[in-house]
């Protein structure tokens, strides 16, 4: 090959990869450790928070604004024992929601702070279950319960309600015999969706009597709140449906996900109505470890954030016979198959946790060795462009 073709060759590679981004603000705690659960502002919001513990005595909500990362707010959240879910800059951002599961009974629910006061205004929970998810196109929390009885029928009774003012919205329940059953609506669960607001499954067809046959089992997705169906659809193809399905206990709460394929040879993605498809990456699938797909939903579920990391060794390395240095790839998936690259990150062999914000940040957390939750360096990166 001439020598100006592989110079326009390796520039096609350069420019395709993604960039590295720029670490613009870092901190480290003080005392305890930097939680896992962190949150950016909306999109006109250039504010971020993040939350400091040591699991016993110390649960401090700090919110930084990200034009110069000056304190805006710290909101001290009792008991310091509670292990945070979720957090959401609510109400115009003039509040804040955190959901938390309680260290002792395991039971959660959700606090919803003033800024930049940090005064309690309101508590809900508890539940089995609290989630940030969608109702009626609107940010919501949703608290379940659940129980089950002597003869293994589960009941869930589901709350809903306006994450801005902590009002409640709504509320339904629903019982499922052992065999997955249910009488009304009369079908078979195959998964609750978010919050567990909306569940899909299959109901018998109806009788045709002018052909004298049953027609096809239908899809359907059904509302706990509403006790109405919001959807319904005979599946497109019965193999891709059930495929689709049977992936779903990997990825709760998620109305899309990513998945890699069985022969770890590629990404496919599943759509809220199961539909498969296909994800293009800037770079070669095979410079990624399979294995390392992490990967997080926008609350309305329009849009999914991934990452992969590279894997030192991958084929091209070997042949060079030199180790790449372990970097993560963070990119972003809207409706359609090709991926954003948003930047990379050195890993340093940490783990690391992550969370994007407006379309210029994302933050950063290196992980602790040897303990699970949370990590002692957190870092701001602007996207690469």
């Amino acid at each position: 090959m001439p020598r100006s073709a592989s110079l326009l060759v390796l520039a096609l590679l350069l420019v395709s990869a993604p960039a590295d981004a720029k670490k613009v603000w870092g901190t480290k705690a003080d005392k305890g450790f930097i939680d896992d659960v962190m949150a950016f502002g909306g999109e006109n919001d250039a504010r971020f928070a993040f939350i400091v513990t040591d699991a016993a005595q110390l649960l401090t909500i700090r919110v930084v604004k990200t034009d110069g990362f000056a304190t805006e707010a710290e909101v001290k959240v009792e008991p310091a024992t509670a292990v945070p879910k979720a957090l959401a800059f609510v109400g115009d951002g003039s509040k804040l929601a955190l959901l938390y599961q309680d260290g002792g009974s395991g039971q959660q629910g959700g606090l919803l702070y003033e800024l930049p006061s940090g005064k309690l205004l309101k508590k809900i929970g508890p539940a089995t279950a609290a989630t940030l998810t969608s109702h009626k196109g609107e940010l919501v929390v949703s608290l379940v319960s659940s129980k089950t009885d002597a003869k293994n029928a589960g009941t869930h009774n589901a709350q809903v309600f306006r994450a801005a003012d902590f009002k409640k919205l709504g509320a339904g329940s629903v019982t499922i015999a052992p065999d997955q059953t249910l009488k009304q609506p009369p079908l078979r669960l195959l998964y609750f969706e978010p919050g567990h607001l909306q569940l899909v499954g299959m109901m018998k067809g109806k009788y045709d009597k002018k052909r004298d046959i049953r027609l096809p089992e239908r899809a359907v997705r059904w509302s706990l709140i509403t006790r109405k169906e919001v959807w319904s659809a005979e599946p497109k193809d019965v193999l891709v449906w059930v495929k689709a399905t049977n992936m779903r206990p990997n990825h709760p709460g998620q109305l899309r996900f990513l998945q890699v394929s069985d022969d770890l040879k590629a990404l496919q993605t599943v759509d809220a109505d199961n539909e498969l498809g296909s994800v293009t990456l800037p770079i070669a699938w095979k410079l990624y470890e399979p294995k390392s797909l992490e990967q997080a939903e926008s609350w309305d579920g329009k849009t999914l954030w991934f990452s992969m990391t590279i894997d030192p060794v991958n084929p091209d390395a070997v042949r060079r016979k030199k180790a790449d240095k372990e970097r993560v790839d963070l990119y972003r998936l809207d409706p359609g198959p090709k991926a954003t690259p948003l930047g990379g990150v050195p890993t340093d062999k940490r783990k690391f946790r992550w969370t994007v914000g407006s379309a210029r940040f994302f933050a950063y957390l290196r992980k602790l060795k040897g303990f699970g939750r949370g990590g002692n360096e957190l870092e701001i990166h602007e996207m690469g462009r």
